[in-house]
């Protein structure tokens, strides 16, 4: 059954409110069709008591005097889906209430996803319906994988990582119900680690954003998982060529509303890869994943919500290659092996009160990578516990306060024995057998800590601005930093709306950068500027241009590396990101889509009077379409993209080394060549089936249809003078069939 959806304009569904004895206080607002947002005419939307209101020609409605409180606002419509929601109504009435009704069958949970900051609402904001991200073509029902195709996000670097608006992976901040978790994806990007069915809200911030988000100088990820009641036990079980996967959710206590969620998945792939692999490639552990989550929601009174969430998420690869390297020795015959795993424990309360609300965090987790080759390792295990409290307090219509503190105990465990590895602005390896072998264990304490205050000021309806400043504490470097912020948002005219953002950033340091404690954390400076047009009902226009101004970039001291590469890391790169993105998104009655394009330039200064060279994530052109068109019971969609090769450092020849018997190669000028540009289509058909208690669904989803493998990089021969292309896969054909209940 559809559900009215409530959307507040000037916050965003409080959790809960007042109970009991309220002033009566007038409400009023808008009922509207929730596909083509048009106004609904001639509806009953029915209050407590059985109060009734009669939508106007605009879909307007009113009540001149309902309790204070959450109270329950039920809308019926002919050629709709009746429905009931619960609305917070403060002291002093409400005039911002918009109510949405779903005709029979184009029903859908709202995923949302944000281009920036959350307050104000951020340049070409995105409100995604869960049944449309899930049918994305090239996902595979995942609903995570839909980031990979919005504005701002580039398909450079390997599968599986995440690029945003041109910074380094490790640059950007993913977390889950607040809380960091070490990758979103699993092996080749295959999958997410957490299932569509789990997420309620999706927050994309490529730049630009609050105070309240830290310890990030590219982007951020939020995944809020859902905690909405259900009345009955309901669930899916899919098995398809990907993987296997079931979910349940029930009301454990309908009394005491408690209700819990539980979801596995099993990877089928390690399956299948192994026979379109090449036969010197010899899988002694194919790709194998698994993920699994449990959550208990508890809903005591009408102003608290308290859940518990655990989750886990474990990756395992094994080889043995035939290939023989005679340049390469050690990676002759050598086997290969990657585990990547993290857990986590989430206890969180809601409470809502008065104007004032509040969110508390606490978890624990552990987390491991460990990569084999050969005889060497590299293996990192970590135990953390995290904190986090964001309070929020509504003056009054104009006026909201927030403050928050957070923070994190982060001890890891490294053990290495690796041939030491380029750092940034250095050329690629040259030879895994000569490389100098680095010999390190110890406990790095990585832990953290940020504090905010900031503030959401409406001087005009639509007019608003929010100013804050964050410190965030380093313990493993002992640094603070200080980073103010702000953000705009104006509205011209009815249909334009422009807004803008700029602020400080910083964040810790990662991988062997971690272990000097000498060094500052690195800073970023961010501009954005965008606006947002409403063409005509059902679609949309934006654009957006940001420029990122980063400094304080580790580097590797050329001199101190041949002694130390340890210890040879200092606080003397620059960088930048620049480029404008632009969206055009269309809800029709039986379509959907978009189109995206981002032009940007990313590009690092190893040292103050050193050369400017591309960085390895710049992306010049990044062009996707997406569509999906539902005719009865089917659904079919398409989606392409071309996205400009990566940055990549030609060989031009190589020397002979006689006392190693190795060639080693003469590199070019650092990231002056580009690997060839990548484009795919891909395609999708669902068909659904209903019966009286359950449904069934199959879908085919097949990545890049006209298999044109996406280059990766390239390998060289003995002597480097020839070079072949590493790729993905061709194609990747997907069939799915799922059973709902």
């Amino acid at each position: 059954m559809a559900r009215a959806r409530v959307i507040g304009l000037s916050s965003i569904a409080l959790v809960a409110a007042t109970t009991g004895a309220a002033l009566a206080e007038p409400v009023s607002g808008h009922l509207l069709d929730g596909i083509s947002l048009q106004p609904i005419v001639g509806a009953t939307v029915t209050g407590p008591g059985g109060a009734t209101a009669t939508t106007d020609k605009a879909g307007g409605f009113a009540f001149p005097d309902l309790p204070a409180g959450e109270q329950p606002l039920a809308a019926a419509a002919a050629g709709y889906e009746a429905s009931t929601e619960n609305v917070t109504i403060p002291e002093g009435g409400t005039t911002d209430v918009t109510l949405v009704l779903y005709k029979p069958g184009a029903t859908g949970e709202l995923v949302e996803i944000k281009e920036d900051a959350p307050i104000p609402p951020p340049p070409g904001k995105q409100d995604l319906r869960r049944e449309e991200i899930a049918k994305i073509p090239g996902t595979r029902g995942d609903a995570l994988q839909s980031i990979r195709s919005l504005p701002g996000v580039a398909q450079a670097g390997p599968p599986g990582i995440i690029v945003i608006r041109g910074a380094a992976p490790q640059d950007s901040r993913i977390t889950i119900d607040g809380v960091d978790v070490p990758i979103l994806y699993h092996f080749f990007g295959l999958q997410s680690v957490l299932p569509t069915e789990f997420i309620d809200n999706i927050e994309f911030l490529p730049g630009g954003f609050g105070a309240d988000q830290g310890r990030a100088i590219g982007g951020v990820i939020n995944v809020t998982t859902r905690s909405d009641a259900v009345k009955d036990a309901e669930g899916f079980a899919e098995v398809s060529f990907i993987n296997v996967a079931g979910l349940v959710q029930a009301p454990l206590s309908k009394k005491h509303k408690v209700q819990m969620s539980a979801a596995i998945r099993r990877s089928l792939i390690d399956f299948i890869l192994p026979a379109v692999l090449p036969s010197s490639v010899k899988f002694t552990t194919a790709p194998t994943y698994y993920d699994a989550q449990l959550r208990v929601d508890w809903r005591p009174n009408d102003r608290d919500r308290l859940s518990l969430f655990a989750l886990g998420s474990y990756d395992q690869l094994a080889l043995i290659t035939d290939t023989v390297n005679a340049n390469d020795p050690s990676l002759s015959g050598a086997k290969f092996e990657n585990v990547t795993e993290f857990t986590r424990l989430i206890a969180t309360w809601q409470h809502a009160h008065n104007g004032f609300d509040n969110r508390l965090v606490g978890s624990i987790g552990t987390g491991g990578f460990r990569i084999d080759i050969g005889t060497n390792y590299l293996d990192i295990h970590d135990k953390l516990a995290e904190f986090r409290d964001d309070v929020g307090y509504k003056v009054s219509d104009q006026l909201k306060l927030r403050a928050g503190a957070e923070a994190r105990y982060d001890l890891n465990n490294v053990n290495v024995k690796f041939p030491g590895q380029p750092a940034e602005g250095e050329p690629p390896p040259s030879n895994f057998t000569t490389l100098p072998l680095i010999t390190y264990m110890k406990k790095v304490d990585a832990s953290v800590s940020g504090v905010y205050v900031a503030a959401d000021l409406r001087p005009t309806k639509r007019t608003l601005f929010s100013p804050g400043v964050r410190l965030d504490h380093y313990y493993h470097i002992d640094a603070s930093t200080i980073s103010p912020r702000i953000q705009v948002s104006q509205g011209i005219g009815k249909d334009w709306t422009v807004r803008a953002a700029l602020g400080s950033y910083s964040q810790p340091l990662t991988q062997g950068q971690s272990v000097p404690t000498n060094l500052d954390p690195e800073l970023a400076t961010q501009y954005v500027v965008g606006a947002e047009y409403a063409v005509r009902d059902g679609i949309t226009a934006s654009g957006s241009a940001f420029y990122n101004d980063r400094e304080r970039l580790v580097v590797r001291d050329p001199t101190a590396k041949e002694v130390d590469p340890l210890n040879a890391y200092v606080n003397r790169g620059y960088g930048r990101s620049f480029g404008a993105e632009f969206l055009v998104r269309g809800r029709l009655d039986n379509f959907f889509g978009w189109l995206s394009y981002t032009v940007s330039r990313s590009d690092r200064i190893a040292a103050p009077d050193g050369p400017r060279y591309l960085f390895d994530f710049d992306q010049t052109h990044n062009v996707i379409a997406v569509g999906s068109y539902t005719l009865g019971k089917w659904q079919f969609g398409g989606r392409w993209q071309y996205a400009s090769g990566s940055p990549t450092t030609p060989v031009l020849g190589s020397t002979y080394v006689s006392d190693a018997n190795v060639f080693i190669p003469i590199y070019g000028g650092l990231n002056t060549a580009r690997i060839e540009a990548a484009h795919q289509l891909d395609v999708r058909v669902d068909r659904t089936w209903k019966f009286n208690a359950w449904s069934l669904a199959a879908y085919l989803d097949i990545t890049n249809v006209y298999a044109h493998a996406q280059v990766l990089g390239y390998n060289y021969n003995y002597d480097y003078s020839q070079r072949t292309a590493t790729k993905s896969l061709p194609i990747l054909p997907a069939i799915g069939v799922r059973g709902s209940f």
